[in-house]
Order: C-alpha cells, then sequence, then structure tokens
C-alpha cells in the first residue's frame, strides 16, 4: 500500500507543476530519454521510476505530505476556470479536456486508489453518496469511446442509474453523446446500487461478481454486449 500512496503523491507533484506552475511535463523530459516509446509506457516507466526512488520516505512523511499536496490540488483545481482547457483526458477523448473534467479524472483516481487500499487492509470502500455518485459522473465520460466500439444502431441510448442518479449515453448523429438523466425507454437500462457501482468501477470484483451486481434490460444484442463489456473490462480474472 505504501507504493500506491506514494503513486498519488506523484501525481501530485505532477499535475500541480504541469498544470498550475506550467512546468515541463515530467513525460516530455521521459520521453528526451526514451524517444520512440508509446505514451502508455512512459507513463508506466515514470510511476515505476517515481515510487521506486521514493521508497526510502517514512510512512509519517507520505501521510504528511499527501496532506500537504491535497490541499494544494483542492486549492488549484478550485480556483482553475472550470471551462478552460488544459491537456487531454484519455479515457475521454485526445482533445484537450476542460478543467472540470481534468479535476474529475483526478478525484476519480483518487477515489479509485482509496478503495484499493481500503480493501487491501481490510476496511470497507466509502459508500457515501457525496463521493460514489461525483466519482460515477466523471466515469459515464468514459462511455462514449467504448460504445463507439459497438454498432448499435443510431438512436441507441443505454441508462446506467446508480441509486437514484442516473446517465444516459445515447447514439446521436455525431456519436455517443452523454446526458444527465434517463428517458422514458431507454434500449438498454443498467442498474446498481452505489456499493455495487463503488465495487465494479474500482475493480473490487471478479467477472462474475460483477454480473451478479448488475441489473441489465433491454434489446438484444445490446444488452448483452454491455452486460459482457462491463464484466470483462472491469472485472478481475476469477
Amino acid at each position: 500500500m505504501k507504493g500506491v500512496a506514494l503513486h498519488i503523491l506523484g501525481d501530485d507533484f505532477s499535475l500541480l507543476s504541469r498544470q498550475r506552475d506550467e512546468a515541463v511535463n515530467s513525460l516530455v523530459l521521459l520521453a528526451e530519454e526514451l524517444p520512440g516509446v508509446d505514451f502508455s509506457t512512459l507513463l508506466n516507466t515514470f510511476n515505476e521510476q517515481w515510487v521506486h526512488l521514493a521508497q526510502f520516505f517514512g510512512a509519517p512523511l507520505i501521510i504528511e505530505l499527501l496532506r500537504v499536496t491535497g490541499d494544494l490540488t483542492a486549492e488549484w483545481y478550485r480556483t482553475a476556470p472550470a471551462d478552460q482547457l488544459g491537456e487531454p483526458v484519455f479515457f475521454v477523448g485526445p482533445d484537450p479536456a476542460p478543467y472540470w473534467m481534468i479535476a474529475a479524472r483526478e478525484f476519480g483516481e483518487r477515489f479509485i486508489h482509496h478503495c484499493q487500499i481500503a480493501r487491501a487492509t481490510g476496511r470497507s470502500a466509502p459508500d457515501d453518496p457525496s463521493l460514489v455518485l461525483p466519482f460515477m459522473a466523471g466515469a459515464m465520460r468514459g462511455f462514449p469511446q467504448t460504445l463507439a466500439l459497438l454498432d448499435a444502431p443510431a438512436g441507441s441510448a443505454v441508462t446506467v442509474q446508480v441509486d437514484e442518479r442516473a446517465w444516459t449515453i445515447r447514439h446521436d448523429p455525431g456519436g455517443w453523446v452523454v446526458y444527465d438523466g434517463r428517458p422514458d425507454d431507454p434500449t438498454v437500462d443498467v442498474h446498481m446500487t452505489g456499493a455495487a457501482a463503488t465495487a465494479v468501477f474500482t475493480r473490487g470484483l471478479g467477472h462474475d461478481g460483477v454480473r451478479a451486481v448488475l441489473d441489465v434490460k433491454g434489446a438484444p444484442p445490446l444488452a448483452q454486449q454491455i452486460g459482457d463489456g462491463l464484466a470483462a473490462f472491469f472485472g478481475r480474472a476469477d
């Protein structure tokens, strides 16, 4: 779990430097040492190097630093113009994203790692709707890229409902688009509790476990594809 905490600390150092302070992106510097390497490899290499080098940090120091960088990060995203374009959020798309989406990505990553640490230490994952629902709202923004891989007819609508909150991803003329709320008759309707959503989207369940907590209804074959896809992507190998 020390490695996960150091990973988050490295994220804070990196994003504050490149976004707030407009310093050179750490991956750009690493790319100079590793020319021709793809983005994913660069990111994984940077994270591995940072965690390895910081292993000598003591746990109390890591906690203190996370408190400081967490406050600085929260303040940065609170004051950054929400609609100003920044860096891409790659699970949403390759284009520059507004800062509200960048902040949602960072919240989501910390929520996932929080849940990982909680599970590893025998604690319960957070189930407060004030945490779960914003996490899910951010995660929904990644669905259009995934659904674009499916051969679904125009006008298809996939609704994901978590407790009383719902989002709909609809196949519009320009592609799949996320909307808040639900239509009267979606093509596919996915229901889950907040606890189930947390377990699924933070990869806390195996493939069969994901299927067990999802209630997927709707028109075939899209409903089957959605259920199978969620289990395959988010489920750990059983």
